[in-house]
């Protein structure tokens, strides 16, 4: 048998890292709990405003500051192993893209559906998937792809859909996966292609990336000493994507706990819904950076709690799909007009669901109403 070039050794030991990393998070960490979360459901407890489990417990005669503190604290270590994983990936996906002659189709769509692929079954949330877009987007993947993998994680995932068929009624499941697959799927492409062409062409041709230079290849073409060299590039890899999103990390975390401290969502909601007030509550779904499957279980909780629909569907769309995270990852990345183009069309798409929702809701009430009133005629 011919014995294998190094470049295709690289990226034998590449993928099986990086498959064997993703067997282990996936069947000891993350899908273990999405099965927690799913059969719990909407019963599932909320310990703190931006997460599940809280190690610090705040005391309703705790002040804002320390609310925001212990919130902190426990927004880091809720989102530790998946923060870890994704910055592993991200490394080890800039090594691998960084190795590849081609790096997406021409096609927008095709791009946009590899990104799916990827981001689909690797279950984290969006702020986990943030350092998987940066080490993507810095190794030279397509735009499509690298906003599709990120968008796509903690939205399609079927422990996620699974959830959502067992909480809500239809009308909600379908609004959500027909605006969540339209955004993702058809609008994201056509967004790439008209209106974010200077860096769709920036990615494909830009030369001058600061990506960390691989190692020299080694005149040895054993396993073993391609098998170092794969490792000094994933170190140098995993220090760079590290050095530009951990300080991200931390910041947003501060920021959300912020936000949700001081506006809380179930206060919000609880306001009369004007389009101002459910701009304001899509705002705060973009804003603040949840754990994955958090926005099914507190959406299920608002309704329960009679909620408006408007809200709660408008919440439903932009809680965990997007955040302050994943936000400054594309200003500091991409471009600042991406980041700001995504934040204003997921805003105007959550507010959109909402009051299709709104509408649905008034229509089976109207439909309840007068089926009642022919049952007492």
């Amino acid at each position: 048998m011919r014995e294998l070039m190094p470049t295709h050794k690289r990226l034998t030991i590449l993928v099986v890292f990086l498959g064997v990393t993703a067997m282990l998070f996936w069947s000891g960490s993350r899908y273990p709990s999405l099965d927690e979360k799913a059969i719990m459901g909407g019963q599932a407890a909320l310990e703190d405003p931006i997460t599940f489990e809280a190690t610090l417990q705040a005391q309703p005669s705790d002040n804002v500051g320390t609310r925001i503190f212990y919130s902190t604290v426990n927004w880091i270590e809720t989102n530790l192993e998946g923060m870890a994983f994704g910055l592993v990936v991200g490394a080890c996906l800039l090594t691998i893209i960084t190795s590849l002659p081609v790096r997406g189709h021409s096609n927008g769509f095709v791009n946009t559906l590899l990104g799916v692929g990827i981001g689909t079954p690797l279950g984290v949330c969006v702020n986990c998937a943030a350092p998987v877009a940066k080490g993507m987007h810095d190794a030279g993947a397509r735009l499509e792809t690298t906003l599709a993998t990120m968008f796509s994680s903690p939205t399609l995932n079927i422990v996620i859909i699974s959830m959502l068929f067992s909480i809500f009624p239809l009308y909600i499941i379908v609004i959500k996966l027909a605006f969540t697959i339209g955004f993702i799927v058809f609008l994201l492409p056509m967004l790439c292609r008209w209106v974010f062409s200077h860096e769709r062409l920036a990615t494909y041709h830009d030369s001058q990336c600061p990506i960390p230079q691989i190692t020299r290849r080694p005149t040895d073409q054993s396993w073993f000493a391609v098998l170092q060299s794969v490792f000094v590039d994933l170190v140098r890899s995993l220090i760079y994507i590290g050095i530009r999103t951990i300080p991200l990390m931390l910041l947003a975390g501060l920021l959300g706990a912020v936000v949700a401290n001081v506006m809380p969502l179930t206060e919000m909601v609880a306001t009369e819904t004007t389009l101002l007030s459910l701009m304001t509550v899509a705002l705060i779904g973009i804003f603040l950076p949840v754990p994955v499957a958090f926005d099914i279980v507190v959406v299920a909780v608002l309704i329960t709690a009679g909620a408006p629909t408007a809200y709660s569907m408008t919440l439903l769309f932009t809680l965990g799909i997007f955040s302050i995270y994943p936000f400054g990852i594309i200003w500091t990345s991409i471009s600042r007009r991406v980041a700001i183009t995504l934040t204003i069309v997921l805003v105007i798409l959550g507010m959109a669901a909402g009051l299709v929702a709104q509408e649905f809701h008034q229509a089976e009430l109207d439909e309840m109403f007068e089926y009642l009133e022919q049952q007492n005629e």
